[in-house]
């Protein structure tokens, strides 16, 4: 009655109402965190990828033209003057041409690898007409060589042989061998091979440049989104530390103020502030008001009371009787069990009194191991437990568990009890009495038996 009463007279905001809804804008604030980190984190990733991609595609775009060109001058030196002055056939810028050949960036291969890039059309389209001019030029420069070739055979060594030969028709194998070598080089240096040099040049510089143009409008983009989610993480960060400050300020304010003052007052036992800080502060200072208000009152009573066995730290009979004026009410069942330590004289007179107390703990410890925390010492021998809510099947099981208790132990306690269903349809001076008989009945025949 009198915690409704302080709940009903307290008042203010409670902490749990301030500070759940904190916690929710914390928690939504941080994952906000969470969420713009990732996302910068993605962004900068991208923006790698692009620079990164932008530097190998515009590589790859221009050894196409490096391949190309390194092509065309290598044939061109050989089909000009493909013996040396010596008489030998000229085999270093065979060798040269023979080794670009067999590095993966002429035209087809170079359009591949853009294929699997999947890049802009614009781009594809312009690499596709290098490319394109690209082979054209192979085609022409193998041609040219199969012609010099004819007149002049190269020797068979590496890496001469991996050059792939053109087959030259009928026509050309009965041209004389100055035509064959004047037809090779208007192969090389005639107009169309020049337009499709100059066509692999323009197309590949346009593609580089619009390759490095998209790459930039790409990476501007993304540096862009970067910027904001910085900007937008600064507010959430800002926006954290004002939620905290203004949290802080008022748990000082309601909570730690109150409380501080609280510490000085508590040790003079002077009454609290009911007014001030948080409900559950106030709630405190007003339970703790109430029961200032309680121990005042019973404080002559609770100092006189002593009510715990020294010997074997089970509440004692004083317990017991106001455990008995608390429990009067009805509505469930209990049993009352009274003890009696058997031969303790005896164990006092041949071993000494030391020997009896050791019997009195150990009596205890069976007793309160087998019956619960509802048991007491009356004095002397004598002990009493009483069982609430039960049955008459749960009290024969809690003394059967007793008995053998009491065998393990090496102890002798005569036990008598007294059971009602409900308690409201008897008395405790009842059961005590109809306990009390059945224990020193049993009591009677333990003494009886002969030794």
């Amino acid at each position: 009655m009198q915690n409704k009463r302080s709940h009903n007279r307290v008042g203010g905001i409670s902490a749990n109402a301030l500070t759940m809804p904190i916690v929710v804008i914390l928690s939504i604030l941080h994952v906000m965190i969470i969420a713009v980190i990732v996302m910068i984190n993605t962004n900068s990733t991208n923006l790698s990828i692009i620079t990164s991609n932008a530097g190998q595609y515009t590589q790859e775009a221009t050894s196409l033209l490096g391949g190309s060109s390194l092509l065309s001058e290598t044939s061109s030196n050989y089909v000009l003057m493909p013996m040396t002055e010596a008489g030998e056939v000229n085999v270093s810028p065979l060798q040269a041409y023979a080794s670009e050949l067999g590095i993966p960036r002429r035209g087809d291969d170079i359009l591949e690898k853009f294929k699997a890039h999947k890049i802009n059309p614009e781009e594809l389209g312009l690499l596709e007409t290098a490319a394109e001019s690209a082979n054209y030029m192979l085609n022409a420069q193998l041609h040219a060589i199969s012609l010099v070739n004819s007149v002049y055979p190269f020797p068979q060594i590496k890496p001469l042989t991996n050059i792939p030969l053109v087959e030259l028709t009928e026509e050309e194998k009965a041209m004389p061998e100055d035509q064959r070598l004047a037809t090779a080089r208007t192969l090389i240096l005639g107009s169309v091979y020049g337009m499709n040099k100059q066509s692999v040049s323009q197309n590949v510089n346009a593609c580089v440049e619009v390759l490095q143009s998209t790459s930039a409008q790409l990476a501007a983009r993304a540096a862009r989104r970067i910027n904001l989610l910085r900007t937008v993480l600064w507010i959430i960060t800002i926006s954290i530390i004002i939620v905290l400050v203004i949290t802080f300020t008022m748990l000082y304010r309601q909570l730690l103020s109150p409380l501080g003052r609280f510490v000085t007052l508590i040790p003079e036992d002077l009454p609290l502030d009911e007014t001030r800080g948080f409900r559950e502060v106030r709630l405190v200072a007003a339970a703790y008001n109430d029961v200032l208000k309680r121990r005042n009152a019973l404080d002559s009573i609770l100092r006189s009371a002593a009510e715990t066995d020294a010997l074997t730290n089970l509440p004692n009979r004083y317990r017991f009787e106001q455990y008995l004026l608390e429990s009067e009410s009805s509505g469930y069942s209990m049993t009352v069990l009274l003890f009696d330590v058997n031969y303790l004289k005896q164990t006092n007179d041949t071993e000494g009194h030391l020997a009896g107390d050791r019997l009195l703990r150990t009596a205890a410890d069976c007793i309160s191991s087998c019956f619960g925390e509802n048991c007491f010492r009356f004095g002397g021998d004598e002990f009493a437990a009483i069982v609430k809510d039960c049955t008459p099947d749960s009290i024969d099981r809690m003394v059967a568990r007793f008995e053998k208790t009491e065998k393990e132990q090496n102890v002798s306690i005569s036990l008598g009890y007294a059971y009602t269903e409900e308690i409201g349809r008897t008395t405790f001076r009842k059961l005590l009495d109809e306990a009390d008989q059945k224990m020193y009945a049993q009591k009677k025949q333990i003494h009886s038996r002969p030794d």
